[in-house]
């Protein structure tokens, strides 16, 4: 019994092995062929790295005296003007684009006054901020 036991767990190889033959067979009709025209070569490397990126290299520390910050400091979209400014400016800078659509001024003295108001928006973030500063 323990012969018979003994060739009844080779028979899982036997019937294996003798099933490769068949198994191979089943393709025999077709050619089997590993290479189906694309090409399995990897594409060529793209640098990113701009050539001015400072060399690797350790990490080292910096003593700035300052403790590191990581955000950055949030600014308007656009400044802030009082009302009282705001009812001084509007008439003038409506009875300006007036006087252009009509043709009351030139376009030298129109564009003058622009460059004016211009210089005034410029200067004006400066002045608020010193006068809030003296008070």
């Amino acid at each position: 019994m323990e012969k018979l036991r003994h060739r009844i767990g080779w028979l899982p190889l036997f019937v294996g092995l003798g099933s490769m033959p068949l198994i191979a067979g089943c393709n025999s009709s077709k050619t089997f062929a590993l290479d189906d025209g694309v090409p399995n070569t990897p594409p060529p490397a793209v640098i990113t790295q701009s050539k001015t990126a400072p060399p690797p290299g350790p990490l080292v520390k910096r003593d700035t005296g300052t403790y590191p910050v990581f955000d950055y400091t949030l600014k308007a979209a656009a400044e802030q003007i009082e009302d009282a400014d705001y009812q001084k400016t509007e008439p003038r800078m409506a009875a300006l684009a007036r006087q252009r659509k009509t043709g009351a001024i030139s376009e030298a003295e129109y564009q003058r006054r622009v460059a004016e108001y211009r210089k005034l928006a410029a200067d004006h973030g400066t002045t608020a901020l010193s006068d809030i500063s003296k008070q």
